[in-house]
């Protein structure tokens, strides 16, 4: 019973300090995106989608500092610097989906088991893009 008790303390402790780090990256990243200017942040706003308001929204998110998409997109098969998968996922506004994604934590957690390829489907809104991708043919 005290092990439990330890483990979970230590548990609780370690999603702590880790929401603690991941805030600071996020902050930081959103401070850095606003210095590069208004003209090449609403430039590079126009490329994936959301507003500025969204924007800041979505940085307030689990792992917003981090790019997820890439590494979802790596983990099902399909090569996220390959030109058709860059088009696709800019008309389709993947990446938009993705920062604004409600899902954040539970995604970057099955990235981090090596298991986002077979729980993707059950919480992810790119989902049937990523469908199409693989079906058009931009796979590895």
């Amino acid at each position: 019973m005290a092990g439990n008790l330890i483990s979970e303390t230590f548990e609780v402790c370690r999603f702590a300090i880790t929401v603690l780090k991941d805030h600071k990256r996020s902050r930081a990243a959103r401070r850095d995106f606003w210095a590069l200017g208004p003209h090449e942040c609403t430039g590079i706003l126009d490329d994936i989608g959301p507003s500025r308001s969204e924007f800041d929204d979505a940085m307030r998110l689990p792992y917003a500092s981090e790019d997820l998409l890439s590494s979802a997109m790596r983990s099902i098969g399909i090569d996220p610097d390959d030109f058709n998968s860059l088009e696709a996922a800019r008309d389709r506004f993947m990446a938009r989906i993705c920062i604004t994604c409600p899902n954040r934590r539970q995604c970057h957690g099955h990235l981090d088991a090596f298991d986002f390829e077979s729980h993707y489907q059950d919480f992810c809104p790119n989902s049937a893009n990523f469908a199409d991708l693989l079906r058009n043919g931009c796979s590895t």
